[in-house]
């Protein structure tokens, strides 16, 4: 859940900086309103689908196999980790963050809730009038005007004024296009990273934009842009720029929101900018599945360096004396000069490609089989699973062609043991 969490508000934050710079001051008003939403969208599913089963069929990340051996760590003593004493501090770190985030999750939901009751208590003591075939709430105290859902709140001494024609057109729009339904997932997001400030600035968006939409709106509708303006700046504003749950008529910055009702109108061809957030979502898709990305190539490492006993079945076999008994398990099992890596990187820089099966196109794992000897020597190798004449010799050729290994012991005696180790070749 916290890796969840994690990826989701670094999701947010790449997204409103992207937002900002592609889209902020454009005039698509409606394109924005799906651009913000879309941000939710993406950086809550982006971490959750799995993608390893398709990684592991993309020839791509098998290629990587070779980068990965090259960062793979050498094998050294094992020594006291200096930093086992702090590792309850840390644990209780954590726990301390999770308590504090748990907190300001309840506090942020008890003012939400304690919002909605208040805004339903109003709803109930307000009289009820209809203008312009416009429901209203007449508010019984002085306030600017604000909406929520389908109740739109007006001053009652504002109510039977005839200069509120273009507020009520405006509150009507919010109410048309359930913007009050953008703010309620902002404030559900902005209450679950409440320490996230991309969180609350992208909620902060939202609303401004809903503004845009609804003096579009106006302007539409026939009222004079410039007394329209006047009246902006004229109605009392809010202690608070920006509403919490409800769409205030004056939302703040009234700068920015003149300044997009005088702007031209942004060329059409503009809006292809928008299909940049399909290339951001794959992008952050792919990122949030790095983990299964490198849980692939653990895979296919493991699959190409890894030694595996020999399956064998049970049959009967000639008593041997103990010096010739070839071990299968032990418990020291051989090892290749510096390790699996070091037995990749020199199956990688000795392997040769057969010309025939290139011009083939043939490609496959070649699993072999070998005795590592009580000297570390290899014999008795033998190929387990064909792929075709040139490739199983070539596999032979490079497993005959490998260094001493470090033999292995049982109970502290040297013994032989039998391995298998596949060779894989493809075609780049």
């Amino acid at each position: 859940m916290a890796l969840y969490l994690l990826k989701v508000n670094i999701a947010l934050a790449i997204l409103y900086i992207a937002y900002r710079l592609l889209f902020r001051e454009d005039t698509f008003f409606r394109l924005r309103r799906g651009a913000l939403l879309s941000i939710y969208l993406i950086a809550f599913l982006s971490p959750l689908p799995d993608l390893s089963g398709w990684l592991s069929e993309q020839g791509n990340v098998s290629n990587l196999v070779g980068i990965y051996s090259e960062l793979l760590p050498k094998e050294t003593p094992l020594a006291a980790d200096p930093a086992a004493d702090s590792f309850l501090w840390a644990e209780l770190g954590w726990h301390v963050l999770q308590v504090v985030w748990l907190i300001g999750i309840a506090l942020l939901l008890f003012r939400c809730l304690a919002e909605l009751v208040t805004l339903v208590r109003l709803h109930r003591r307000c009289r009820k009038v209809t203008r312009n075939g416009i429901p209203i709430c007449l508010l019984p105290y002085e306030e600017e005007p604000y909406s929520f859902f389908r109740w739109i709140f007006i001053p009652q001494a504002s109510g039977t004024e005839s200069g509120i024609d273009d507020i009520l057109v405006h509150e009507a729009t919010h109410a048309r296009q359930w913007h009050s339904l953008d703010i309620l997932l902002g404030e559900a997001v902005c209450i679950l990273c409440w320490f996230n400030p991309f969180a609350w600035g992208l909620k902060r968006e939202i609303s401004i934009n809903h503004e845009y939409l609804a003096d579009e709106e106006v302007v539409r509708a026939g009222f004079n842009k410039k007394a329209y303006q006047y009246h902006l700046i004229g109605v009392k504003h809010p202690q608070l720029a920006i509403a919490n749950l409800y769409n205030h008529f004056s939302v703040l910055p009234l700068k920015r929101r003149i300044k997009m009702l005088n702007k031209k109108r942004t060329r059409s061809v503009g809006k292809v900018k928008y299909l940049a957030l399909l290339p951001l979502a794959a992008g952050l898709l792919l990122v949030n599945n790095i983990d299964a990305m490198a849980r692939v190539v653990n895979e296919k490492v493991a699959a190409i360096i890894q030694p595996k006993p020999v399956e064998t079945v049970a049959a009967p076999v000639a008593v041997t004396p103990d010096d010739d008994k070839v071990y299968e398990v032990c418990d020291e099992m051989p090892m290749f000069p510096g390790g699996p890596g070091a037995l990749l990187q020199f199956i990688a820089k000795n392997v040769k490609y057969p010309a025939d099966a290139i011009e083939s196109k043939t490609e496959g794992r070649v699993s072999t089989c070998f005795i590592v000897e009580k000297d570390g020597s290899i014999s008795n190798v033998e190929i387990l699973r064909s792929v075709s004449p040139s490739l199983d010799a070539e596999a032979v050729r490079l497993i005959k062609a490998m260094p001493k290994w470090t033999p292995a012991k049982d109970k502290g005696k040297v013994v032989r043991v039998k391995y298998t180790v596949p060779v894989t070749f493809r075609l780049q």
